[in-house]
């Protein structure tokens, strides 16, 4: 199969932030993101590729790993250019604040976890937050006020948020015991 590989990479998540080839198929028309690379091919920025690669599958890929990957079977063609109609950066939204408690409570997102309890630009009532906030290291005792802002994710894997939250600064950050946490569900 034939794959168009574009001049730059894109800012993509998957377990973590990572950098993504950006790829198009014969005949597609918008990029995607490629998450797994490449086999045998060495990528450099400012050049689009035409690539022949063949695709195969994997056995028993981890539970977050792709079940097939691209091996290189030739490079057709590189040109020192810049690609075409790429996804433009993620937009980025105003800053907010959000209150953190001074201890996090059991949740269930994917599987059970801890997350952190917030409060929003003021609001009453606690809630649970199951993203994290890149950025901030929480420990627990301490009650926060953090300005935080929402950026959002081009071409987010098909399990993840489309949105991610970026700490732009600590406004307060006291020891104490915040005030009417909801009790543990049983």
């Amino acid at each position: 199969m034939k794959l168009t590989i574009a001049s730059q990479e894109a800012d993509c998540v998957g377990v973590a932030p990572q950098k993504c080839l950006l790829i198009k198929k014969e005949n597609q028309k918008d990029w995607e993101n490629l998450y797994g690379g490449i086999e045998g091919f060495n990528y450099e920025e400012g050049n689009e590729y035409v690539l022949e690669v063949k695709e195969e599958k994997i056995d028993n890929p981890s539970a977050d790993a792709p079940a097939m990957k691209y091996v290189l079977v030739k490079e057709i063609s590189k040109t020192a250019k810049v690609s075409e109609g790429l996804p433009q950066k993620a937009e980025v939204a105003a800053t907010f604040q959000l209150t953190i408690a001074s201890q996090q409570a059991d949740c269930t997102g994917v599987a059970p976890q801890k997350c952190l309890l917030i409060k929003k630009d003021g609001q009453k009532d606690w809630e649970f937050w199951y993203s994290g906030i890149e950025g901030f290291k929480y420990e627990e005792g301490n009650e926060y006020v953090l300005e935080v802002k929402e950026e959002k994710i081009d071409n987010p894997p098909a399990d993840a948020s489309s949105l991610k939250y970026v700490l732009v600064k600590e406004i307060s950050k006291q020891k104490k015991t915040s005030d009417n946490l909801p009790k543990p569900k049983k």
